[in-house]
C-alpha cells in the first residue's frame, strides 16, 4: 500500500485532485474563475518559520572537530578530560532543573 493512496483515502473529497469536475451545479469554467481560499501567516508565525528553516539548514555539527576526534580515537591518541566531562554533565543537569522551576 502506498502512503499517498492511504492519505487520499482519508482526505475530504473537496481537497482531492478531481480533475475538471464542476463544483455544485456550476460548470468547470465557472469553478476556475471563483476565488479560492487563502491563508496568511502572522508576523510571529513567519519569524518562527524563518527560524525553523535556518535551524534545519544548520545541523550544529562542527565537522572539522568531529573529524579531528575521529582520527584521535582511531590512532589511540585521544585523551579524555574526566574532570571537564563531569563538570559539563553537572552543568547540563542543573540547566534541566532550572527550566522546570
Amino acid at each position: 500500500m502506498e502512503i499517498k493512496k492511504l492519505v487520499d483515502t482519508y482526505r475530504p473529497a473537496v481537497n482531492r485532485d478531481v480533475g475538471n469536475k464542476p463544483t455544485r451545479g456550476g460548470s468547470a469554467s465557472e469553478a476556475s474563475t471563483q476565488q479560492s481560499d487563502r491563508v496568511t501567516l502572522s508576523a510571529g508565525a513567519q519569524t518562527l518559520r524563518t527560524a525553523l528553516v535556518a535551524a534545519q539548514a544548520d545541523s550544529g555539527v562542527r565537522t572539522e572537530r568531529v573529524e579531528q576526534l575521529r582520527q584521535q580515537v582511531e590512532t589511540n591518541t585521544y585523551q579524555m578530560n574526566s574532570r571537564r566531562t563531569a563538570e559539563k554533565i553537572v552543568e547540563h543537569e542543573n540547566s534541566l532543573w532550572e527550566r522546570q522551576a
